[in-house]
């Protein structure tokens, strides 16, 4: 699939939404530890969903999306893997790197 998914986000020191590739927010430590998959394309993949843009994904019915994320996470809908992958994400960002 290999299609650049991202979303805005408030991050920590910055003034209004960041764009943010959700290959960051959902990175492998956490697809791994959360879901059944190492990657977010083989989540979208293990959904079987046509993605092939941004436009395509921002049009999936969350309803559907909810569904893939009962069936092959530990969360109950998209929001919540969507709210705990960002506030993990910025925690990280927020964390000083050490030299």
């Amino acid at each position: 699939m290999s299609v650049k998914i991202t979303g805005y986000y408030q991050l920590p020191n910055h003034k209004g939404p960041q764009l943010v590739d959700f290959d960051e927010v959902f990175e492998t430590s956490f697809m791994r530890r959360y879901t059944k998959f190492r990657s977010f394309d083989k989540f979208l993949n293990g959904g079987k969903f046509r993605i092939t843009s941004q436009q395509d994904f921002e049009a999936l019915p969350e309803e559907i999306m909810d569904a893939h994320v009962r069936a092959t996470t530990r969360f109950s809908s998209w929001q919540e893997m969507l709210d705990v992958a960002t506030d993990k994400y910025v925690l990280h960002q927020s964390i000083p790197k050490q030299d």
